[in-house]
């Protein structure tokens, strides 16, 4: 969901937009204000209803071996760019 505000009459996004949204595409913007507590309250028993979020055996482990991974090469990079060894 991108988020936006109203400003001299024109809608002016307040995240990036996805690089697939080219030129003269149209989308859909709705008053984020009008939500209703009754709707809200829809969507959650909706979410509820698909689910516990539930990992595949070892793929919470795979994730966590790729972040520290991406850790490392971030902090290697870092100390490049300052000139540690």
């Amino acid at each position: 969901m991108i988020r936006a505000i109203v400003q001299n009459g024109q809608i002016r996004p307040l995240d990036p937009l996805p690089a697939e949204w080219n030129e003269g595409r149209e989308v859909i913007v709705e008053d984020a204000e009008s939500t209703t507590d009754t709707e809200l309250e829809a969507w959650y028993r909706e979410l509820q209803g698909l689910g516990p979020a539930e990992f595949d055996s070892g793929e919470w482990q795979n994730m966590q071996k790729v972040l520290n991974e991406a850790d490392q090469m971030a902090k290697a990079l870092v100390h490049r760019e300052i000139g540690l060894p």
